[in-house]
């Protein structure tokens, strides 16, 4: 502004704020304060839009999240982050151990097959989102004489790994999350569950600057949902937490460069450190522009992390939980005061001195002797080349790879056999070390470009277009030892050595265009069409065609709403309403008709394997929304609403062959149809925003009707949990996705039993009301801050609960008649709907406190020095007796669809007390 006299006016503009007008006097600058705007509509956005664009000219909404806002969450792994900070999204961590998987649901479960997680990009690379345990690591061989362990674990009814929880966090510029359906119809078959985006910085501005901090906490067990006091004295400790980050960047308009680096270690909650992690992650990024038509950007991230985790959920045998919560204590023996040998009873809490120190001793060792490590490696780069051969016409090539390799290694020891009482004393040859590996590689290609049209004020039209491949690929090994000797930490000479391995891979190649076209504006008319193309298609299925059409209208930018926007009731409010289409590519070689190669006595022999189905296609969410968000009153208040309708057709169900066909049992159709609508409202509030002072809060609430519409004729199916005599999440017509389908007690109106219903329907798991809240207040440069979420309307089963039913402890919720002549343990699986709970909740997931302090001096090299304190996981309100949040995932294969609603022996994510100090330089 050098040349200006004084009492000039100007129009100060920021892309996180409203344009704001006032004058000031040069001399003595005033600090022009800026009104935060909740819906800029002059926000740049990419995801989903092929390039960027501005807001105010979508047709949907997209959540963009800074990275000052991202300082203020957990910042251990990404859907952990991002918890409350997507005002439509519901996520909950299956499990308390370190790398488990998590449940995202966004409007619904759009599909009975495949896993509800979204697309991952990274600087516009697809990066691999598996959310479930894999297809070697976990497998149904049913329950044998062993404790289950690497191969044979049930799937689904234990803690598993995903690829999520190691997604590097390091030097994130910012994060964009767009809905699944007309939002996402430019990435295809690939994108019907939303898509999430990491943007990493490329550089900074005004010369060099660096930063270091340091966390330093504890984990302390969350004991609310224990129902034994003696449970925490048993299994948990007092875990430590470190955590060291550095950073620095610097550059100009030529070139710019950007580094962060972590390393981290939790010892855990559960005693004998069995639960430490370890964690090393950086990423570095730069921009250079080499012409004034060529600019060439790129990131590179890595993460090194090694983890243990404690048995859990229905690993069998011996589990810390299962054996406290559960009262699989009564299955062990102990030599009692008088020499002779007892079991454990069941209720630990009324347990004497002496068994009781019996008891924890034998926990103590038991966990002591497991041994179960994992350890991840994963890369992950992004090439970005940007021209601009006019100011109107952008092409851009992007190329990047994900390269995750991830080994499991489990030592069972003759030693942990004999004390948990599998194998007698002087075993000698039952030691195993079993290992699995998992390598993926993905690869993206994205080239496209974008023109943009002005005719004077009235029209606009922003044209792109481009073309996209990625592929991946799958590569699984198992590999045990058995016979093996205590102290081995390699299966070489095992007494037998066993393999197996497992190839996936696929190709999927799209065409994109999408057109907008702007007047006068503030009307705008989006349009956009994907074909695409993926190998995991059947011989019959083609090119596929994904449509989508949008409306945008900045209803503040008309002439007849210009004094109400002067005088400050209304900022900015602005209609949306779009169609679209975005699908789910199936597994890939379903649709195959193969023959098994299987070895016989020492020979080759071939049997029937895939049924096969030349028919097999994407499953397709047809998607509707009507909304509208505003900003009022001087953006006192922002509100923003949405209804939606989405419908999928041709989802996949698992068709069952003829048996007499002596063929595969059954093969995968695009038969079913599935229903989710609701709406999503989100409410903010700043009440008070002075130079001092800020105060802010923040509310979504969100509705969802679930409902299978057809199953194409097949009858209902399990997709999660156990047994049919026990608990299940079932498929059936007319209910929602994975509903609970148990037994249930009908009583007299005496309380006696009347009778016993088989396979009911006992509760939904996708809850009809969730949302999530966050609230901010800053005095000068304090700062106070809270977030946490809620869910209504579902429902969880206990099988700790029913187990201890079973081992004759009584529970509060069955009458005393009803049991009358009856034996808990025979009749314990008469009374399930008894053991099922409402799942309501509301957690509060962070308390946290800073401040900030600026030193002035030039001479000192700090600039400024940040304190904190944070609390995760302070607290929670719940009916349910369990945590209806840690419920072991529940996904029944590799990629399938995970409904949550069964707690089982499974840990709660710990309350962590965290304090750190950051220096910027």
């Amino acid at each position: 502004m050098s040349g200006l006299g004084k009492g000039h006016d100007v129009i100060a503009k920021s892309t996180l704020t409203k344009t704001k007008e006032k004058s000031i006097h040069l001399e003595k600058p005033d600090g022009l304060s800026m009104e935060l705007d909740s819906f800029n509509l002059d926000e740049v956005v990419v995801t989903g839009q092929g390039s960027a664009i501005q807001r105010r000219r979508l047709s949907s909404n997209i959540t963009k999240i800074s990275a000052k806002e991202l300082q203020k969450m957990p910042s251990y792994r990404i859907d952990q982050m991002l918890q409350t900070a997507l005002p439509n999204v519901q996520i909950t961590l299956s499990g308390g151990q370190p790398g488990t998987t998590s449940i995202i649901k966004s409007r619904g479960l759009s599909s009975a097959f495949s896993n509800s997680t979204p697309v991952i990009y990274i600087d516009g690379v697809r990066v691999d989102n598996l959310n479930t345990g894999s297809i070697l690591n976990y497998s149904k061989n049913g329950y044998g004489a062993n404790p289950h362990t690497l191969g044979d674990m049930p799937m689904g009814e234990t803690a598993a790994s995903g690829s999520i929880s190691d997604i590097p966090l390091e030097n994130i510029d910012h994060i964009e999350y767009v809905t699944g359906g007309a939002a996402t119809t430019l990435y295809g078959s690939d994108a019907a569950n939303g898509v999430i985006q990491i943007f990493t910085k490329k550089g900074g501005t005004g010369g060099f600057h660096a930063s270091f901090s340091t966390q330093l906490g504890i984990d302390v067990a969350t004991t609310q949902f224990y129902h034994f006091r003696r449970t925490k004295d048993l299994l948990n400790q007092t875990g430590f937490e470190q955590r060291y980050r550095i950073g620095f960047d610097g550059g100009n308009e030529k070139f710019g460069y950007s580094f962060g680096a972590s390393m981290s270690n939790n010892t855990g909650i559960v005693i004998h450190n069995t639960n430490e992690n370890k964690k090393y992650d950086l990423r570095f990024g730069s921009h250079m522009r080499i012409n004034k038509m060529l600019e060439y950007q790129n990131s590179f991230g890595m993460v090194i992390e090694d983890f243990r985790r404690s048995r859990n959920g229905n690993q069998g045998f011996y589990t810390g939980l299962w054996f406290t919560e559960g009262a699989a204590a009564t299955n062990f023996k102990y030599t009692a005061a008088d020499g002779s040998r007892k079991n454990f009873g069941a209720d630990i809490d009324a347990a004497d001195d002496y068994s009781y120190n019996q008891m924890k001793a034998f926990v103590d060792k038991a966990e002591a002797l497991q041994n179960y490590k994992e350890n991840i490696k994963r890369f992950q780069t992004s090439q970005m080349l940007l021209f601009t051969p006019m100011n109107n016409l952008t092409f851009k090539g992007t190329l990047g790879v994900d390269y995750r390799a991830n080994n499991n290694k489990e030592i069972v020891t003759n030693a942990y056999l004999i004390h948990t009482q599998v194998k007698p004393e002087g075993t000698s040859d039952a030691g195993r070390i079993n290992n699995f590996d998992r390598n993926y590689f993905g690869l993206t290609i994205d080239l496209n470009g974008q023109y943009k049209y002005y005719y004077k004020e009235w029209l606009s039209n922003i044209l792109t277009a481009g073309f996209q491949y990625f592929n991946t690929r799958d590569h699984q090994a198992i590999y045990n030892g058995m016979n093996v000797r205590d102290g081995a930490q390699i299966m070489s000479g095992a007494g037998k050595q066993t393999a197996d391995e497992w190839l996936g891979y696929l190709h999927n190649y799209g065409f994109y265009a999408q057109n907008n076209v702007g007047f006068l504006n503030r009307y705008y008319l989006d349009l956009g069409l994907r074909i695409d193309y993926n190998t995991a298609f059947g011989d019959n299925v083609g090119w596929q065609l994904y449509p989508k059409v949008g409306l945008s209208y900045v209803l503040t930018e008309e002439p007849f709403m210009q004094p109400v926007v002067r005088k400050g009731t209304v900022d900015n409010l602005r209609l949306l309403a779009n169609y679209g289409v975005a699908g789910s590519y199936p597994p890939p070689f379903e649709y195959q008709k193969t023959i098994d190669i299987l070895s016989f006595q020492g020979k080759q022999a071939a049997a029937f394997g895939k049924y096969g189905n030349p028919n097999l296609g994407p499953e397709k969410k047809h998607s509707f929304e009507a909304s509208f968000e505003g900003s009022f009153f001087n953006n006192l208040i922002s509100l923003g609403f949405t209804y939606y309708y989405a419908r999928t057709k041709g989802a996949l169900f698992s068709v069952p062959t003829l048996p007499s066909s002596g063929q595969s049992s059954s093969y995968l159709a695009n038969i079913g149809s599935i229903e989710n609508k609701g709406v999503e409202i989100t409410v903010g509030i700043t009440p008070v925003c002075t130079k001092d002072w800020t105060v802010s809060a923040r509310a979504s609430c969100n509705t969802n009707r679930n409902k299978v519409l057809s199953t194409g004729g097949t009858l209902p199916f399990s997709i999660g949990g156990f047994g049919p005599s026990t608990i299940q999440n079932v498929v059936e017509q007319g209910k929602p996705v994975g509903f609970l389908r148990g037994n249930k007690a009908i009583l007299n109106e005496d309380g006696t039993l009347k009778e016993v219903l088989r396979m009911q329907d006992l509760g939904t798991t996708i809850p009809t009301f969730y949302g999530n809240f966050s609230v901010q207040a800053r005095y000068k440069a304090w700062q106070l801050y809270a977030s946490g979420d809620y869910q209504a309307g579902s429902y969880v089963h206990s099988f700790d609960r029913q187990f201890r039913f079973m081992k004759g402890l009584k529970d509060t919720a069955i009458p005393e008649t009803a049991l009358k002549e009856l034996k808990q343990k025979k009749a314990w699986l008469n009374f399930t709907n008894y053991f099922v709970e409402k799942a309501d909740f509301l957690k509060v997931r962070n308390i946290g406190i800073d401040y900030t302090h600026a030193f002035n001096s030039k001479r000192f090299p700090v600039k400024s020095l940040q304190v904190g304190l944070n609390v995760y996981n302070p607290f929670c309100l719940t009916k349910a007796s369990v945590d209806p949040e840690a419920t072991i995932s529940g996904a029944h294969s590799q990629g399938a669809v995970a409904a949550g609603g069964l707690n089982y022996s499974t840990y709660s994510l710990p309350r962590q007390y965290v304090m750190s100090l950051k220096f910027d330089f």
